[in-house]
Order: structure tokens, then sequence, then C-alpha cells
């Protein structure tokens, strides 16, 4: 079976050489974009099978991509794990920033520093 596909979106190097290591040593195969534009040429390229996807970035926001995202229908099936150090998870509302309720929220939301076992193991949810 092949390794599972994870496109990470985040303009951080340090924040996406972390995640690639983190994946690659649990067995994912990653791709990493540090812009919006460059990251739905990648989903479009590599059909990736979960996104991790921050929500400061330069130019365009990590919630701009998503509602993208959900506007194609080849696209919105892929779940997106949405992670930042902005907001506190328990207090992140993904309908506080997206006005359109026909938008679903991401799969899940988790706040920087990660945890790196429940990370993992959203990952494994969300890939399964």
């Amino acid at each position: 079976m092949s390794s599972k596909k994870i496109l990470i979106i985040d303009d951080e190097p340090d924040v996406v050489a972390y995640l690639k290591v983190l994946l690659e040593s649990n067995g994912y195969k990653s791709y990493s974009a540090r812009d919006i534009k460059t990251a739905l040429q990648l989903v479009k390229e590599i059909n990736p099978d979960l996104i991790c996807l921050d929500i400061v970035m330069p130019n365009e926001t990590g919630i701009s991509f998503y509602m993208k995202l959900q506007q194609e229908k080849k696209f919105r099936k892929i779940p997106v794990i949405i992670i930042s150090g902005i907001i506190e998870s328990e207090k992140f509302d993904f309908h506080s920033y997206v006005k359109d309720s026909s938008i679903p929220a991401p799969k899940c939301y988790m706040e920087k520093p990660l945890d790196i076992k429940k990370f993992i193991q959203n990952i494994k949810r969300l890939t399964n």
C-alpha cells in the first residue's frame, strides 16, 4: 500500500520542516507549500489525502484557501486540519470567520505548539 500524501501549507520554514519530519517518521509522504497559489497548484497535482493548513499566511489566508477548496467538488472531500498559533482550540469557531453556513468547518483544529501524539492520532483518524 502506498503511503498517504499529506500537504503542509504554512509560510514558516521551521514549522514546515518540523511537520515534514514528524509525518515522514510516521510513514506519510509529505509535500509543502508556503503560499496559497502554490498550495492550489499542488492540490491539483498530487490530490493529497489530507491537508495541514495554517491560518495566517502572506497575501491570502488559510481560510480563503479552504473556501476555494470547498468550491471545487473534486477537492472538498479532502480532510483539512487547521494548525494555528493565534486561537486556542476550544475558542476556534470557523463560522465566525466564514458566514456561509453551507461551507462545512474543517475536520480538525489544532493549536501550536502541537501535541504530537494527538496530531498523529488525528492524521490516522482522518486518512483511514
